[in-house]
């Protein structure tokens, strides 16, 4: 029998279908030094910088890349914080909008991040396979195929379906149905910014599948 911290364990690094981690020396430097320390900052930086750290503790890997530009790094923090923990979204349902946005984009250091969230969230790790593998939504419950229906609609297509709208609101209600795809928005603009970075997840990392 597996016990849950097992097949947590199992499913952070490979999933059910043996999808390897990030190897020792496969980390490659960005593009621009990462702005993580106090000293690294000045003028507006500084503001930005300690608005930051109040907020998260630690400057992560997007916004070690937003600090060059420190007003955008700190009006993405307040807005990560409104959508993230403002809204009424689950944890669960909000790390399968950010995933659905992170295999657009094929931004594997949001999928390193969030893939490992959307399983500690309680995730089904089939669900989280579908997501890595644009399976199809048949495999998932109704509850994840409206999120993962209306991400990909938006994102893929650059519409959205009255079938799929509707759905939405009647799962997440007006406010949460707008904050479904203001997540999606939000994770493609950090997406840009890491892919324009080269911004690459730490060795170990769980490995987002290359599109077949």
């Amino acid at each position: 029998m597996i016990l849950p911290d097992q097949l947590y364990l199992i499913c952070t690094g490979c999933y059910t279908l043996g999808i390897p981690r990030l190897s020792v020396g496969e980390r490659l430097m960005p593009r621009l030094t990462p702005i993580t320390k106090r000293e690294q900052a000045n003028g507006d930086a500084l503001t930005a910088f300690d608005a930051i750290i109040e907020s998260r503790g630690n400057i992560n890997g997007p916004h070690s890349m937003m600090m060059y530009a420190p007003v955008v790094a700190q009006c993405s923090t307040a807005l990560s914080d409104a959508l993230r923990f403002g809204g009424n979204l689950s944890d669960h349902d909000t790390e399968l909008a950010i995933i659905t946005a992170a295999r657009h984009w094929d931004c594997e250091y949001v999928w390193a991040s969030h893939s490992a969230a959307a399983l500690r969230a309680g995730a089904r790790p089939e669900a989280v396979e579908i997501i890595a593998n644009g399976g199809s939504l048949e495999g998932l419950t109704k509850e994840e195929a409206v999120i993962v229906r209306y991400g990909r609609e938006l994102m893929d297509s650059h519409q959205l379906s009255q079938e799929s709208f509707d759905a939405a609101m009647e799962q997440f209600g007006e406010a949460n149905t707008i904050v479904l795809g203001a997540l999606m928005g939000y994770y493609s603009f950090i997406s840009c910014t890491l892919l324009a970075t080269d911004m690459k997840p730490a060795t170990g990392s769980p490995v987002l599948p290359k599109r077949v």
